[in-house]
């Protein structure tokens, strides 16, 4: 009897141990953890479902459909809202800039970055790293992750590139938001998904967001835009959901994206036909004739601006 009670109250001692580290983990007791979580700050959008703060993001697409600038926008509009955004910048020359934005009316905390063709860094990322903390920036773009320079088919090369991104977004707390095509063998009429992404399935493992943009099969001058993967917030645009936008030019002579609502992927996967085209314009004659702004009509019918104008006119 003596000998149970030992043994129960060692088992017992045992049980209320304090968790120790060790093998190079942090040990805590489970509601620990579930406390302390529910003590972090909450989500902050730095852009309304493409950008949380503090998340590795991929943006990916076919090539000349707009990423680059769709994801200038996107960190322009993050700038605008006091954030120091560096955009690096391994595509465009600066003559196809000033084609593609003809007034400099960007806000001052929007940095943007080209190699040094000249004296070029034997490691890039150990170069962005170093530019990104010189200019105390808290959000970074790098457009294209194949500018780093890794194997993104070999899984190793992959995973070691991916570690080293989300080390530097740990180290220094930073938003980090990389572009990356699909390959050319990826048809529009097929759904957009993180395996059409270019590179090894690490890349889908250790990013926390991956966010799809295609060209619409409707409309040449639409793209829509899925969430593909979304590991810290609420899923809002799936397949039955995409955010659809008009790719053109502002005010101001700078080429851009504009809203124009929101649809289904299935929709903009579709090739239309001759019935269909003619559908749409007998629509649009009939909204035109109600009076209806062209842009009002775009709006209403899910297409492009200059789609109705075109069709108007024919």
């Amino acid at each position: 009897m003596i000998e149970t009670n030992i043994i129960s109250q060692s088992f017992k001692q045992l049980q209320e141990e304090e968790p120790v580290d060790g093998g190079g983990f942090l040990v805590e007791q489970m509601n620990k953890c579930i406390n302390e979580a529910h003590l972090l700050p909450p989500l902050v959008a730095l852009y309304p479902d493409i950008v949380l703060e503090g998340d590795l993001s991929i943006i990916f697409g076919q090539s000349g459909i707009g990423k680059t600038i769709f994801a200038m926008q996107i960190a322009r509009y993050i700038a605008e809202q006091g954030k120091r955004v560096l955009y690096v910048d391994c595509e465009m020359t600066p003559r196809q800039l000033g084609n593609r934005y003809e007034t400099a009316n960007f806000p001052s905390t929007f940095l943007r970055a080209e190699m040094d063709r000249e004296h070029p860094a034997e490691d890039v990322l150990k170069g962005i790293e170093e530019v990104a903390v010189a200019n105390h920036v808290e959000v970074v773009f790098i457009d294209n992750i194949t500018a780093l320079g890794q194997s993104l088919d070999r899984s190793s090369d992959a995973g070691t590139l991916m570690a080293s991104l989300n080390s530097l977004k740990k180290k220094y707390n930073w938003t980090l938001v990389v572009l990356n095509h699909v390959p050319k063998m990826f048809s529009g009429n097929v759904a957009l998904s993180l395996s059409a992404m270019q590179g090894s399935a690490k890349l889908n493992q250790l990013i926390d967001d991956g966010i799809g943009i295609a060209q619409s099969a409707i409309d040449s001058n639409l793209v829509y835009v899925k969430q593909c993967k979304w590991r810290n917030g609420e899923l809002t645009m799936s397949a039955d959901h995409v955010a659809l936008y008009e790719r053109r030019k502002d005010e101001y002579g700078n080429l851009g994206f504009v809203s124009r609502g929101f649809g289904t992927e299935q929709e903009h996967l579709s090739i239309e036909s001759g019935n269909d085209r003619e559908e749409i314009k007998a629509r649009i004659r009939e909204l035109a004739g109600k009076g209806m702004t062209q842009t009002a009509i775009a709006e209403q019918l899910g297409i492009s601006q200059s789609k109705v104008s075109r069709l108007l006119k024919e």
